[in-house]
């Protein structure tokens, strides 16, 4: 039967699971076919928004709303600059869709966006892809990162020790069983490691031209979950004479939740490897993959990571929770001069939330973060944050 009949209608349990793996939900638009295949509807057209207000008082006067990000913090000495701000930047727009068909299965189609466009104010993909059969093609999580691991903070990026990166990417799962999934993916690579080149002028970078490959590993159990996840990658840069060389790089991420007692929440993630530090949240463009080693070779640069979260529910029945972060990160220089690191630090954060009513949320947050940098010098941060939440 055609679909050009289209009515509204409730959204079917398939729907509402793949929804919520995304986003909190609290009404949905859902336009679904009449025709119907394979017992659901032939088409299905769904669409929601998030709402989020963002404040910060932060006391260095660290513009960036999004997250605290470790390396922002000045480490000359600076006084204090207190910077309030106030945005709608983190506001999304999700649009997804399945389509049922007898060659390929079920079709699925997810868009999502927020407003960081062009430094803020303009629309920006998050997530654009489609998943069919076992395959997953598109930008997306990396499946180096594990979603399901990420405390309840309003810090937009994530906890700044934490593996957050969303890639494009085509990727494929198997299955084992219903608690169990493998994935492989080839990923987009990208170069990193341009800050140091002026120490050794006979190195230039070079269009990469090998994927990252990934591959992880996760269990999961009615209280929790556990995930392995690996990468594999070839830095590629030249020499003066225009010789390709190649770096290689590698990192293994373990992380998981468990619920403790009948609401609390632990969610811990940890990372090791080298040539791999733009996969860690607040590292990614700052040219910490890989650093000159003065005989005109490159030299992945060790890196490793991780924090741990604890969410505590004060009121079960008022909705109201904490939850406690504490984070820490460490680069290591291999060349060891001026110091055997380009950057160690900690991020440590506190919140209360509140479910005030159905998809309205408030939170407010404090965050410190430090760290030391190349020159062993050290910064500090503090910054109070609040958000106001929607989930249409």
């Amino acid at each position: 039967m055609p679909i050009e009949t289209w009515h509204m209608k409730k959204a079917g349990a398939f729907l509402l699971l793949f929804l919520a793996s995304h986003f909190s939900i609290g009404q949905l638009v859902n336009i679904q076919s009449k025709d119907s295949l394979n017992g659901l509807p032939k088409k299905s057209i769904y669409f929601t928004a998030w709402l989020k207000m963002n404040g910060i008082m932060d006391i260095m006067g660290i513009s960036t709303t999004a997250a605290l990000n470790l390396p922002s913090i000045p480490t000359d000495g600076r006084p204090a600059d207190p910077h309030f701000t106030m945005d709608m930047y983190q506001s999304r727009i999700m649009f997804g869709s399945a389509f049922q068909t007898k060659k390929l299965g079920e079709i699925i189609s997810y868009i999502e966006t927020d407003f960081y466009g062009s430094g803020g104010g303009n629309l920006r993909i998050r997530h654009a892809y489609i998943r069919f059969l076992n395959f997953r093609v598109g930008q997306t999580w990396s499946g180096f990162t594990d979603e399901e691991a990420w405390p309840n903070i309003t810090d937009f990026d994530g906890p700044a020790t934490g593996a957050w990166v969303r890639n494009p990417q085509i990727a494929y799962f198997i299955r084992p069983t219903n608690n169990q999934d493998i994935l492989f993916s080839v990923e987009l690579p990208s170069e990193d490691y341009s800050r140091y080149l002026f120490v050794d002028s006979t190195l230039l970078t070079a269009n990469q031209s090998i994927p990252d490959l990934i591959s992880h590993y996760e269990i999961r159990w009615p209280g929790g979950h556990f995930q392995a996840g690996v990468v594999y990658r070839n830095l590629k840069y030249k020499n003066t004479n225009n010789e390709i060389k190649f770096t290689p790089g590698w990192g293994i991420n373990l992380s998981g939740s468990e619920i403790i007692g009948k609401h609390d929440k632990l969610v811990f993630q940890g990372l090791i490897g080298s040539g791999v530090s733009r996969y860690l949240v607040s590292f990614g463009g700052r040219g910490w993959d890989a650093i000159p080693d003065l005989n005109s070779n490159l030299e992945a640069n060790p890196v490793w990571g991780g924090y741990v979260g604890y969410q505590h529910y004060w009121n079960q029945k008022l909705n109201v929770s904490s939850t406690f972060v504490y984070g820490y990160a460490e680069i290591l220089n291999k060349l060891k001069n001026p110091s055997n690191h380009l950057f160690t630090g900690s991020y440590v954060s506190g919140n209360v939330y509140w479910n005030v009513v159905g998809p309205l949320n408030f939170a407010f947050e404090m965050i410190y973060g430090n760290r030391r940098d190349e020159f062993d010098k050290f910064g500090d941060d503090l910054r109070a944050q609040f958000v106001f939440e929607y989930n249409f």
